[in-house]
Parts: structure tokens; sequence; C-alpha cells
């Protein structure tokens, strides 16, 4: 069996090795020449996700995945307003191994050992499906006959928009410009905000921040003997979001340096807190990018009917970064379609009805992330109507001392 997967990004390159591992025939199509220039803002990789990752990964790659990334156990997030007051905190405690690692650590990790599998530097435009193959159109003209294509390239995604009929994700009302800062760089208040849990701050105007302390090197699953992390010394890793009207031009067509400017600009004008704003202010340039957040439908993913033409992650289920929880989707993505596509090759199902299967889980399986990831921006977006300004900014202290009160009490 062959197989075409249209993009190299963390669902597309899973996907790959588990294939690779099954003895199928794979090429990967992805536009970048090299895998490093992508995002670098952290990724949380729940139990789940790891020991997906355990199966499709060579041995040799996993223990790379572990040497890189911080080890936790379950998941915790402190909510609070743009002062930096404690709101609540949410927990998912689990006894079984977890993992935060930036992006860029994470996707040269599971292109280690695909060699002549990846094809970089290209793209896949079209296709075209007959009963029988489907063949896949590249940038040049070039085309690639195969058994199954696989889309990956993303969210907002024309390959997937072909499937359906219909682009699979909308924008969200919302934009991002995330990036990192050496943490001897992170003003010591924020330093004390950051230093137990990832922090969600949702402040008024439309406007939110998550930020967290990362340090591979120093709190890494098992001591690394082949590979490093992207991020070789503590950084706090932080993510601004903020109403689409807010960055008036095309968040794309600014620079680094325009970026972190607006960035902070934006946070000064509607009075958060100083170290908070500083956090932003003293990020290094090369790190900052922008993003525009989309997400799915949750009550309609894969709408279409199964053929030899699938997809996964973003492709078919964007969600925002808010829920934590798009590259381990992704992940448990490509390891449902390796088991059907391996059933198939096997002679367990046909190649479409494997498909179809695949896509069933799916459907199921990824509504829940979807949903969850929509929350908080609900939650940004509501705290910019007159009501929502009001709320945020005579209400959230009444929630921080409650909170306080309540944590007090516990104890």
């Amino acid at each position: 069996m062959r197989v075409v997967i249209a993009g190299g990004g963390i669902g597309g390159l899973a996907c790959a090795q588990g294939l690779v591992r099954a003895g199928l025939d794979v090429t990967v199509v992805e536009p970048d020449r090299e895998l490093g220039a992508t995002g670098g803002y952290k990724l949380h990789l729940a139990p789940p996700a790891v020991r997906a990752l355990r199966a499709l990964l060579p041995p040799v790659a996993f223990e790379d995945l572990l040497g890189a990334s911080v080890a936790t156990r379950g998941f915790a997030l402190i909510l609070r307003d743009h002062r930096g007051r404690r709101l609540l905190r949410a927990a998912d405690r689990s006894d079984d191994l977890a993992l935060d690692v930036d992006r860029i650590t994470l996707r040269e990790v599971l292109a280690r050992g695909l060699g002549d599998h990846l094809l970089l530097g290209r793209s896949c435009t079209g296709w075209r499906a007959e009963d029988d193959h489907v063949t896949a159109v590249l940038d040049d003209g070039a085309t690639i006959r195969a058994d199954v294509l696989v889309i990956a390239d993303g969210a907002g995604s024309h390959l997937a928009e072909q499937l359906a009929g219909h682009p699979t994700s909308y924008p969200c009302g919302l934009v991002g410009v995330a990036g990192r800062t050496r943490w001897p760089d992170v003003p010591a208040a924020a330093r004390a905000l950051l230093a137990d849990e990832p922090m969600l701050a949702v402040g008024p105007g439309g406007t939110g921040l998550f930020a967290t302390e990362h340090d591979p090197a120093g709190r890494s699953a098992l001591r690394a003997a082949r590979f490093s992390a992207a991020t070789t010394e503590p950084v706090a890793i932080w993510g601004l979001l903020a109403l689409e009207e807010a960055l008036p031009e095309r968040p794309s067509g600014l620079d680094a340096g325009q970026l972190r400017a607006r960035a902070t600009e934006l946070l000064a004008r509607h009075r958060w807190a100083g170290p908070l704003v500083g956090l932003l202010e003293n990020a290094e340039l090369s790190s900052v990018g922008a993003f525009r957040l989309n997400a799915s439908d949750p009550d309609r993913l894969a709408p279409w009917r199964a053929s030899r033409v699938t997809a996964l992650g973003d492709a078919v289920h964007a969600m925002p970064p808010t829920g934590g929880q798009g590259a381990a989707t992704a992940v448990l993505d490509a390891r449902d379609l390796v088991a059907a596509l391996s059933g198939a090759a096997r002679g367990d199902a046909t190649t479409v009805v494997a498909v179809h299967d695949y896509e069933s889980r799916l459907r199921v399986r990824a509504a829940g992330p979807v949903r969850e990831s929509l929350r908080p921006v609900r939650w940004i977006r509501a705290a910019a109507t007159p009501a929502g300004r009001l709320a945020v900014r005579a209400g959230t202290p009444l929630l921080a001392t409650a909170a306080r009160l309540l944590t007090g009490w516990r104890r």
C-alpha cells in the first residue's frame, strides 16, 4: 500500500512514522525546506498521546522525545485576571506520564529516520480520486499515484475544502501573537506567577494571555544522550490572544519588532499588570510571530463520505490553542489511522472501509477537545463587550479574594 501525506506537521509526521514501521510505502510532501522553520510555542501531550507516540515512533526516537521534553503528571492551569490575581485552578491529575515539549523539538523528533520518505520544499495543490487509486498533484505539476491521500496541512486546508465541498474551519474572531522570553529577562513578579503552573489570564478589551515556564534541559524526563531540545535554557513561552480588530493590519504583514510593540501596547492600554506587559516587552525578537485562530464545528467533523482521501489534525478539526489539546489530538488521529490502514494492508478490511472506520472514530473523539478549546475564546470575546469590561474590572477582584479565602480554608 502506498500512502501520500500532504503536510509534515505533528500529525502528518507521526502518521508517517507509524506507517513506515508497519511496512507501508509513505511519502510526506511538506512545503518547509527546514522542519525547524516553525513556531516555537509549547505543546502539551497528555498520557494517551504519549502512549500513542511510543507505539508510532522507533524506540530510539521515543527516547529522544523523552530526553527533550519536560515530564509532568497530568495537567494544571491557573486562571488569573489581567492584574495577575488568581481566580481558580483547573487540574487533571494523572499518575501516567505526560510531556511538555516545544513544537520545533517535537517536529524534529518526529522526522528522525524518515529520510527519503520526506519530500521537502514541495506542496500538494490538489488531487484526483479514482475507484482504485488517488493521484496527488504537486506545485510543479508532477503527480504521485497512491492508494490513500492523507491531508495533514493544517487549518484552512484547501485540500480538505476540496474533500468537504466547503471550508473545514473558520476564523473564531481572535488572533494570536506568540513568543518566548529568556527566564532571566522575565520580570520577577511574572516569574512568581509562572513558577508552579501555567497561567491563562483574561482581561478587558477582548485580551487574554497564556504563559508558562519551560526548561527541558533542567527538567527532562530522562538524560538526553543523542538529541537536545530546541530550547536549551529556561524560558517563558507566552501567547497573547486578542480580537482581530485589535490588530488592524494583517499580523503576518508586521515584522517581529512591530508585533512585539503592538502586543505590549495593547496590554498596557487595557491596564494589564506591569510584570505581564514586561514579559512580552523583553521577548526574544526571533521568536515572535503571529497567527490567526481557526476552529472547526465540533458537530460537523469530517462531513464527507469515506473514500481513498482522508484528513487528520487541524485540517479536519482545527481548534484554537486555548484548550492545549491540538497536537495531542492530531497524534491520536495518527495512531487510529495507522491502525486502520495497517489492517487494510493485511487484508482485514478494504482500504475505503478502513478509512471509514478511522473517520467514524475521529468524529466522536475529536469533538470534545474542539468544544473545550472554544470556551476560553468565548470568555475573551465576552470580555470585550461593555458588560464584559465592567465585569472584568469590577468582578475579578472579588473572585480573586474569594479564591484566596477558599484556598486558605482548604489548608
